[in-house]
């Protein structure tokens, strides 16, 4: 088990020394996505951060999921609003089915979801993490609520791609800390980086197949903290640490950590 760094999302904003190492769905290349086990490894090896998704169950429960249905990861169908937290728990998500495919054999005999209740229950204060919230506006104040239940200002982030969404947590509580995503190819542009920082974020997320030196250097003029989305390879991050990119998300944190020295 690696040595846990982690102070604090400020910590890691002001030492440009370190590089972000951010875990896409926890360990996702090695494990289960979005699922605890995935968080736990990854705290273990060493991660500055986990990354996961939120939806909601149909008793509004705030879940980690990616997709907007269970087919992919599960053995359930349909979105996750057809179901209560309860029958999720019982479902497996070790699964790694593929569209029009016949399913695939779970990898573990038992996988429960997890709950964003549960993840900021064992890993609050053990790792920074950011928080892409695919609730709609449906979830924003039981997230929100989860967040502040848990005291979560300066060690969690609240990735957002809509500008209603952030409107409405800012009028939940200004400290809630937000990351704009902007469309896709335009995360790393001048304009969009200059309307992060006017929204008040300190972290960003350009996509590195569409960032280059240039976004990484005004991300550090303008002081913004950016984790470029995403490299699983050693070739693919000294790549982008040649580019000036002081942090990255990545489905293999393992190999993230070993490309830094850690």
């Amino acid at each position: 088990m690696a040595t846990n760094r982690y102070q604090s999302l400020t910590a890691l904003h002001e030492d440009w020394s370190q590089v972000i190492i951010t875990a896409h769905r926890g360990a996702s290349g090695c494990y289960p996505e979005n699922c605890a086990l995935a968080m736990r490894k990854a705290v273990d090896w060493g991660s500055d951060m986990i990354e996961f998704d939120l939806r909601l169950t149909k008793d509004g429960v705030p879940i980690l999921l990616h997709d907007a249905t269970l087919d992919r990861t599960s053995n359930l169908q349909g979105p996750p609003t057809n179901y209560s937290l309860a029958e999720l728990k019982q479902a497996n998500f070790s699964h790694q089915n593929a569209p029009e495919q016949p399913p695939r054999p779970a990898t573990y005999a038992e996988m429960p979801i997890a709950s964003f209740e549960d993840i900021l229950q064992e890993f609050r204060s053990r790792v920074g993490m950011n928080i892409q919230v695919y609730t709609g506006a449906a979830g924003i104040a039981e997230v929100c609520r989860l967040y502040l239940k848990y005291d979560m200002v300066d060690h969690g982030y609240l990735t957002l791609a809509s500008l209603d969404e952030i409107k409405a947590v800012r009028a939940i509580n200004p400290a809630i800390e937000i990351c704009y995503t902007p469309p896709w190819k335009e995360r790393g542009t001048p304009e969009q980086l200059r309307f992060c920082k006017e929204l008040g974020c300190r972290f960003v997320q350009p996509v590195a197949a569409h960032s280059g030196p240039e976004c990484y250097a005004l991300c550090k003029e303008l002081g913004l903290r950016a984790n470029a989305f995403y490299s699983d390879t050693d070739v693919g991050n000294r790549r982008l640490l040649e580019q000036g990119a002081p942090g990255w998300l990545s489905n293999r944190a393992d190999i993230g950590l070993y490309t830094v020295g850690r």
